[in-house]
């Protein structure tokens, strides 16, 4: 069997979408030849690349369409939030193969055999349905995210909430395009509180002049303060963490899945509209109401009902059963 990734990130379009999708082609590799497409920089091709996983860059869709039709695969999965419906209908026309697309917001998904949104959509219920005009099959909601097997692991160890908040973790993304990782970290460093602050870059994370004037601003906090770029063992780091504050998306519910509260930043409109009034958010412009949140530990709990409803990433072997039904 052949199975063909595409996808795209980048310093605007951050890394989700190519941790989701790499994270999924290793639950295929014993059983399946994967390829990942992509018209990304070096920096996500490499990243592609580290998880052992053979790699073509091109310049335009219209080239990806054309080495898929020489590889032939069994399966495209396509990871994108912005599909041209051109390039989707091309696939579902002269592949013959089952077409997946990931995390999408175009009409590309009316070509799609199966069509998977995690986090925009819904409001975050859980809903699976078929649109019997195309027979696409529809996933919706935090039940099909496609975590790594660690957060499953950590999750099975049932951490209860600390008492006191120690220790917290910044992540956002792998490219802070709004920087929040410095104005965050400056601001915590502010308080009074002796807080151990882990930070996570992503690969495209560029703001390293800021971040240093930071902590060089705050010389006898620094060594509260570790900092860690393009790492494996995030759910280790999130499991340990007392608070996680993160952008949006993926690494807010691998926090959660993992039993960490967290605080959302969003980085955009879209995001601020998703997530606003359903998990506990923080403007980039509000983030001197840092210290009284933490002082209130008003944050979004993994045991809230509203969050244990969502089942989050459970349905991940229901996904992986649906992409390989009647594929020969």
């Amino acid at each position: 069997m052949r199975i063909a990734f595409v996808t795209d990130g980048g310093l605007e379009r951050g890394m989700g979408h190519v941790q989701q999708s790499t994270t999924l082609a290793q639950e295929f590799k014993d059983r399946a030849e994967i390829y990942f497409f992509t018209k990304s920089d070096e920096t996500v091709v490499n990243k592609i690349k580290s998880a052992g996983l053979a790699t073509f860059k091109l310049s335009s869709d219209d080239e990806i369409a054309d080495l898929l039709q020489q590889i032939k695969p069994n399966i495209v999965i396509v990871d994108k939030i912005d599909v041209a419906e051109k390039f989707a209908k091309r696939l579902k026309d002269s592949l013959g193969a089952k077409l997946v697309i990931f995390t999408n917001l175009t009409t590309a998904n009316l070509y799609a055999d199966v069509a998977v949104t995690a986090d925009i959509g819904s409001q975050f219920r859980n809903i699976k349905f078929r649109d019997e005009k195309t027979n696409t099959l529809y996933f919706y909601g935090p039940k099909y995210w496609v975590l790594r097997k660690e957060f499953y692991k950590f999750k099975k160890k049932r951490k209860a909430p600390a008492k006191k908040i120690e220790g917290i973790l910044l992540i956002f993304g792998g490219s802070d395009p709004s920087n929040l990782t410095t104005t965050v970290l400056d601001e915590l460093l502010s308080l009074e509180n002796d807080f151990r602050i882990n930070v996570i870059l992503g690969a495209h994370f560029g703001y390293y002049d800021s971040l240093n004037q930071v902590l060089s601003r705050h010389q006898n906090k620094k060594d509260n303060v570790s900092i860690y770029r393009d790492i494996n063992n995030v759910a280790e780091l999130m499991y340990k963490a007392d608070l996680v504050i993160a952008s949006p998306g993926l690494s807010v519910f691998e926090a959660l899945c993992v039993g960490t509260p967290v605080i959302v930043m969003p980085q955009d409109l879209l995001q601020k509209e998703t997530y606003q009034g359903f998990m506990r958010t923080l403007a980039k412009g509000d983030t001197n109401r840092l210290g009284d949140m933490i002082a209130a530990a008003d944050f979004t709990y993994p045991q809230q009902e509203s969050i244990l409803k969502m089942e989050i990433g459970e349905g991940k072997t229901e996904l992986i059963h649906e992409i390989l039904r009647d594929v020969r």
